[in-house]
């Protein structure tokens, strides 16, 4: 059984970085009192204000953000940030009734004359900046991940001349839970992603691709497009339709062979 999706994990573990980003914005606009709370509430006011507005529309709202983040997770940072943008008047409907209920709290009356259309407007602002927040938040533990596994690599290399060296593919099968074991089928690429699939199962890595293809370097594998990367071992035949060679792989998988790599599939006798 494969993992779940690499999205919904990163976010669950980027709860403590999106708590941060929060307090941050709740301070930031009690600080500049945006929406005209600066003239119509004191700083304790604000505070609360914000509190209730932004934190109610980050558990409430930001769930449909982050699910249609999830929806384009294996994309690029700019596909995220249109889907941000493109999703904060979806997230901006119930949103309207948190800032309601904050209005009811902290400012009675206010909102009658200024009406829902400029709410709706102000919460969709809000929305935004929520998405982008997220967005930021997630990028920065992926950035900080590849960073650490720089490091980590490094520190490797730096101590490979007093240590005999891993098994071929070893680095990057340790990689790998434990529950897939180490018998690999092939890798293709998932954005920031590496998706690594087992006798046993899938999971998702985070590096880049052509690192991973480095780390396997001697493990009895080859790149067969510039998007896969399989064991020869797992290869059972090849097919060949509509003028595209796919090689048929242990488990039902299939996958493609690039031009690019067709001499090298042809050397290692695999079509």
């Amino acid at each position: 059984m494969q993992d779940s999706p690499f999205t919904l994990r990163e976010m669950r573990r980027s709860l403590a970085g999106q708590a941060v980003a929060l307090v941050a914005l709740v301070a930031l606009f009690a600080f500049i009192g945006p929406f005209g709370t600066y003239d119509s509430l004191g700083v304790s006011g604000r505070i609360g204000y914000w509190a209730v507005a932004m934190g109610g529309n980050w558990l409430v709202c930001g769930s449909i953000m982050m699910l249609a983040l999830v929806t384009a997770g294996g994309h690029s940072v700019r596909r995220r940030v249109l889907v941000a943008a493109a999703t904060a008047p979806v997230a901006a409907a119930p949103g309207t009734g948190v800032v309601f209920a904050a209005e009811a709290l902290f400012r009675p009356g206010y909102a009658e004359p200024v009406g829902v259309p400029m709410i709706y407007l102000s919460v969709a602002v809000l929305m935004l900046v929520i998405g982008l927040a997220v967005v930021a938040v997630m990028e920065i533990r992926r950035g900080l991940a590849e960073r650490s596994g720089a490091i980590t690599a490094s520190e490797e290399a730096g101590e490979s001349g007093t240590h005999a060296g891993p098994a071929p593919g070893a680095r990057f099968l340790d990689r790998l839970p434990e529950k897939l074991g180490r018998d690999l089928v092939y890798l293709k690429t998932a954005d920031h992603y590496v998706e690594a699939f087992t006798t046993a199962g899938s999971t998702l890595v985070l590096m880049r691709f052509v690192d991973a293809v480095a780390e396997l370097d001697g493990a009895g594998g080859l790149r067969v497009h510039r998007s896969y990367w399989v064991a020869r071992r797992h290869v059972e035949g090849a097919a060949r339709q509509e003028g595209r060679t796919t090689l048929c792989l242990t488990g039902g998988h299939e996958v493609p062979v690039s031009r690019t790599y067709m001499a090298a599939v042809r050397a290692a006798g695999l079509v």
